[in-house]
């Protein structure tokens, strides 16, 4: 009897101690927006969402990142999801310098109820992890679970089989990737940034992303067309608005583009040398198409039709004459 008195109390003290497993608080998404500026500082912005599913309230979490980081308040807010219902929860985001880098510890507003579901950002900034070699970048960023934070003690979260694991890295402007790890499910090409994307087939807790990356004149080239490209479309679309003819310079317009994104996909290839003569070829055409834009005329708006001065003067002439005959044959 006194062995089963000393057992339940046992059980009460590990209770206490550890008032939630892991399989209470569930990791439903961790979704990594990284933006590498090129000035080195590395911006993160993590979309979390924890669900609570454990008989006690989810006071916040917490993650370990290897490197010293400022805290962006900007992009750091939350909400508390109840049955499809969202209430504002804001997180209170504070770091701790640990061994091995920086722990950032986010403190909900308000606890997260048993059977309710937490769902955020937090965003961070750092210079340290990103390291420049000349003209070339090494970026690594860790995917790791954060720990869930319940009763002031920290518990491993568990990831759902399910759970959204994404991150996207924007390289900076005229960089191309030289190698990438894991494999991304796509190198997307936003305004000038090659943008590495994993979804979650191709991205799992516990992977660590690198990306290697180095400027390119090439594409540069390219990506300098684009932005041109991007204000000629602006351009004709207001020279339309205002009643000009513009039919020579959305030919022009469709040529660059196609000539650009032929120079992309050579890029994309491997192949410089045809890479640069399409964004040649490409440029030309966006020259044609400003300096057409620059003499269209308005529609609808006949040209006034010139006259001579001498013929002016020859008809003044023969009026003349006209009215002396008439005057002199009166006389008669």
């Amino acid at each position: 009897m006194m062995a089963k008195k000393l057992l339940v109390y046992f059980l009460i003290l590990l209770l206490t101690a550890y008032p939630a497993s892991a399989g209470e608080v569930s990791l439903t998404r961790w979704v990594l927006n990284v933006t590498l500026n090129e000035n080195g500082l590395v911006d993160v912005v993590i979309q979390a969402e924890l669900s609570n599913s454990g008989p006690s309230n989810l006071d916040g979490f917490s993650f370990v990142v290897p490197v010293s980081v400022t805290i962006d308040n900007d992009h750091s807010t939350g909400v508390t999801v109840d049955n499809g219902e969202m209430k504002f929860n804001a997180p209170d985001v504070k770091q701790q310098t640990v061994p091995g880098g920086t722990k950032i510890i986010v403190s909900f507003d308000k606890p997260v109820e048993p059977g309710k579901m937490w769902t955020g950002r937090i965003g961070y900034m750092t210079e340290k992890m990103a390291i420049k070699d000349n003209s070339a970048y090494t970026l690594t960023v860790p995917v790791d679970a954060p720990q869930a934070i319940v009763s002031g003690k920290n518990v491993v979260t568990s990831v759902l089989q399910d759970a959204d694991i994404r991150a996207q890295v924007f390289l900076p402007k005229s960089y191309e990737i030289t190698s990438v790890q894991p494999e991304p499910f796509r190198k997307l090409f936003q305004y000038g940034h090659m943008v590495p994307t994993w979804t979650p087939d191709k991205l799992h807790i516990g992977d660590t992303i690198i990306v290697k990356a180095t400027y390119s004149d090439v594409l540069a080239k390219i990506v300098e067309n684009d932005d041109q490209i991007r204000t000629l479309k602006t351009s004709i679309g207001e020279a339309k608005d205002m009643g000009k003819t513009v039919s020579e310079a959305e030919t022009y317009f469709v040529n660059a583009n196609d000539n650009n994104n032929k120079a992309f996909a050579s890029f994309g290839g491997k192949d410089y040398t045809v890479a640069s003569e399409y964004a040649v070829l490409a440029n030309d055409e966006i020259v044609k198409a400003q300096n057409s834009l620059t003499g269209t005329t308005e529609e609808g708006v006949p040209k006034a039709t010139e006259k001579s001065p001498g013929f002016e003067a020859y008809i003044i002439g023969f009026v003349l004459i006209i009215t002396v005959l008439i005057q002199n044959k009166r006389r008669i």
